[in-house]
């Protein structure tokens, strides 16, 4: 069961950090740099909810393997991260998109950060599981 869990934290880790950060380094600045305002905000409101389904499932992966390595902390870690993703998908993304829709540009801009900010969190425990287990190793 070890090996497997090796397996499976090390698959889900390493695309829950790649994918979190080619979409926010990679792929948003290029869109936004080369499209137009008009295609670029519904390319990316399009785009979201497939990244967070890309985060849940690439993180219930790793929280999977840490679990069966019995390592409680990263997998609480991942735990975290996995229903923070699951909530933004959910629940703040149809909120932002009403927002929108309402031309509350002062609440979506304000919500906007706030999700920049809640994904740069995740970014940061993913990265410092990333960090425990290399240093483990």
């Amino acid at each position: 069961m070890i090996r497997i869990g090796n397996i499976l934290a090390s698959l889900g880790l390493a695309a829950l950090v790649g994918g979190m950060l080619f979409f926010g380094a990679v792929m948003a600045p290029l869109v936004f740099t080369h499209l137009p305002l008009t295609i670029a905000g519904p390319f990316i409101r399009a785009a979201f909810p497939f990244y967070y389904v890309y985060m849940i499932i690439a993180t219930l992966i790793g929280l999977i393997g840490y679990w069966l390595k019995r390592e409680v902390g990263s997998a609480l870690a991942l735990l975290l991260i996995l229903v923070v993703a699951v909530w933004l998908w959910l629940w703040f993304l149809p909120h932002l998109d009403a927002l929108r829709v309402a031309g509350d540009t002062a609440g979506f801009n304000e919500a906007h950060r706030d999700s920049v900010w809640i994904n740069g969190g995740q970014l940061i425990i993913a990265l410092a599981v990333l960090i425990r287990t290399a240093i483990r190793k």
